[in-house]
């Protein structure tokens, strides 16, 4: 995609300001900072300023969906209000809102499995390709552009361990700690059936370490939790010493609060690709298809990557050694939860 927006410093005439979206005044709803002068992309702004608001469904933390949402705020005028939910939470609910036919968001954000395609034959979601937004794919890379070029990734989030450091003396070397008797019932670990990117995590594991490190993490009685936050939040108050999945912007978020938690990457490592999805007969597809031009471009990927601690398909943040998550069947996906010993 190309760039979006050169930021425009507010001046006290509105001279020469015909192609620009920021108003002189107060700066209400409606207005925004963002120059744009190219006209189809003018039209789809102005489209998006009189629906003035987007509901975003996502699976990041609420405290990205809220970075991300100020900025588009920003720089365009349209307000966002953003719905966090777990990755089974959040197809749960759309799937059931569009069945119905009373779609209540206009844009998602969930991690990528089948459900896309699936929502798209249902059409649930409207295809990206055919949505009008401007540029699109452009110079998107290309690998990250799924199903006909109708989902695209936008953002991929490595598995990391989470520790508490009053606890932990020294972070996890190795994934296998998750299995050495010492963390005996001290150990909080999301549901592998809660995310696909859990099963791909655990498939990995599966490959590299072998069975007995999967018995081994159960035989550690670890503490089962529906996501990453729960068992994050147990770590950092010493109810667990290591958690998993850990998720860099919730640590964050604890650790602004002074909680001693940290995380680290101690090995062979996938994790979620999070997709953006157009949501069919939304009542604000203007500032869907607006959101999505943003989020696709370079900067919009590179404040999602800086906000949440992942990686961007640009390809800032990722770690060295990163394993695309590859599908897990469902007799795989059986065979690691009986392994793990997981509800």
């Amino acid at each position: 995609m190309r760039t979006i927006t050169e930021r425009v410093v507010p001046i006290a005439a509105c001279a020469v300001l015909a192609v620009t979206l920021s108003a002189c005044g107060s700066g209400s709803a409606g207005t925004g900072s963002a120059e744009v002068t190219d006209p189809a992309l003018r039209e789809l702004v102005t489209a998006a300023q009189e629906e003035g608001r987007l509901t975003l469904y996502g699976v990041p933390d609420e405290a990205v969906l809220r970075t991300l949402g100020k900025e588009f705020t920003e720089l365009y005028g349209v307000e966002v209000e953003p719905v966090r939910l777990v990755s089974s939470d959040l197809s749960q609910r759309f799937s059931s809102e569009a069945d119905a036919g009373a779609p209540a968001s206009d844009a998602i954000l969930l991690t990528y499995s089948e459900f896309y395609p699936d929502a798209l034959a249902s059409e649930w979601l409207v295809p990206m390709s055919s949505a009008g937004i401007p540029d699109y794919p452009g110079d998107y890379p290309d690998k990250y552009v799924k199903d006909d070029a109708n989902v695209p990734v936008v953002s991929l989030v490595p598995t990391s361990a989470v520790y508490n450091t009053d606890e932990v003396a020294e972070p996890p070397t190795s994934w296998e700690d998750y299995a050495d008797p010492r963390y005996k019932g001290r150990i909080s670990v999301a549901d592998p059936a809660t995310s696909p990117a859990n099963l791909a995590f655990w498939q990995l594991m599966r490959e590299t370490y072998g069975d007995d490190f999967l018995r081994g993490v159960a035989a550690n009685d670890p503490t089962w939790q529906n996501s990453a936050v729960p068992g994050t939040q147990a770590v950092a108050a010493g109810e667990d010493v290591l958690g998993h999945p850990g998720v860099e912007a919730i640590v964050r978020n604890l650790q602004q609060s002074n909680a001693p938690v940290e995380t680290t990457i101690p090995g062979p490592t996938t994790g979620p690709e999070i997709a953006l999805g157009l949501t069919a007969d939304a009542q604000n597809p203007n500032a869907a298809k607006l959101f999505a031009h943003f989020l696709l471009s370079e900067e919009g990927s590179t404040l999602l990557a800086e906000s949440s601690g992942a990686g961007s398909p640009y390809g800032a943040g990722l770690p060295e050694g990163f394993a695309v998550p590859e599908t897990v069947s469902d007799e795989q996906a059986q065979e690691i939860k009986r392994l793990l010993g997981s509800p």
